[in-house]
């Protein structure tokens, strides 16, 4: 599924991590470093299934149980972004 930012968030890079600011519904959060990862790989035009297998290699190296884990993760992580209108699906 290739995802986007949605139109309605403002987001900028801190020293603390990113920074966001929903539009409609007045939101603002701050994300660590691993949760901004996911938000630039998803702001270059991301994909979730190459996000989560980047993150996966560069945390869990080969380790399978750590992989599947943080996929996982990664897969609850963008899930949360969508059902809080922060990411939504591109068009095709």
């Amino acid at each position: 599924m290739s995802l986007r930012i949605s139109d309605a968030v403002v987001w900028q890079e801190t020293g603390e991590g990113i920074s966001l600011y929903h539009t409609e519904t007045g939101d603002f959060r701050t994300l660590n470093e691993t949760g901004s990862k996911i938000w630039l790989a998803v702001a270059g035009g991301g994909e979730a299934q190459p996000v989560a297998s980047a993150l996966s290699r560069e945390f869990a190296g080969t380790d399978p149980a750590l992989i599947k884990r943080i996929v996982a993760d990664v897969h609850a992580f963008i899930g949360t972004m969508m059902d809080q209108g922060l990411f939504e699906e591109s068009p095709a």
